[in-house]
């Protein structure tokens, strides 16, 4: 990144064919990252419907980061069906050109802030894949602790076994 800033921001409607073409080179990219079912069939009216939906509420939120007119990162927190406990689980995720120049760091502490700040939630929930050094250290950094004795298996984008484990942070 040169002389250009990065702005990290709450995702408005009219990211929403940006986004979309986003997640979708996202999940091309990189085996750690999993999109939702159906993704790929939304259309741009659907994804400003469900981002301005989603902006609504204290229990989910998207956060992108951008570079000039490009999207190039998101950050959510999207509420599990554990309405008891109020947890929010979180994704981030960067393009692999941006890697290693803190830009996960700064959506993962957007997502902290809002969710101690502006959300409903007790918890921000994750799984990470082992394999995945970097993400691992930086939630760890952040506060996150494992919450899973000892790691398990998921399943990558690519059908392989991997990995994991799951952490919390409690806010």
């Amino acid at each position: 990144m040169t002389a250009e800033v990065v702005d990290v921001r709450p995702a408005e409607a009219s990211d929403a064919a940006q986004l979309l073409t986003l997640l979708m080179q996202l999940a091309a990219e990189s085996n750690t990252f999993t999109i939702d079912d159906g993704l790929g069939e939304l259309s741009e009216a659907e994804e400003r419907s469900q981002i301005e939906q989603i902006t609504r509420t204290t229990t989910n939120t998207i956060f992108v980061a951008s570079l000039g007119d490009d999207l190039i990162g998101v950050g959510t927190v999207q509420a599990t069906d554990d309405l008891i406990k109020q947890k929010g689980e979180v994704g981030v995720a960067v393009l692999k050109k941006y890697w290693g120049q803190g830009l996960g760091t700064a959506l993962v502490e957007e997502v902290i802030y809002w969710a101690q700040d502006f959300s409903t939630l007790s918890q921000l929930v994750l799984t990470v894949q082992l394999r995945n050094e970097r993400a691992t250290k930086l939630y760890q950094h952040l506060g996150f602790k494992q919450v899973t004795p000892a790691s398990y298996n998921v399943v990558d984008p690519t059908g392989k076994k991997v990995a994991a484990i799951d952490m919390v942070l409690e806010v």
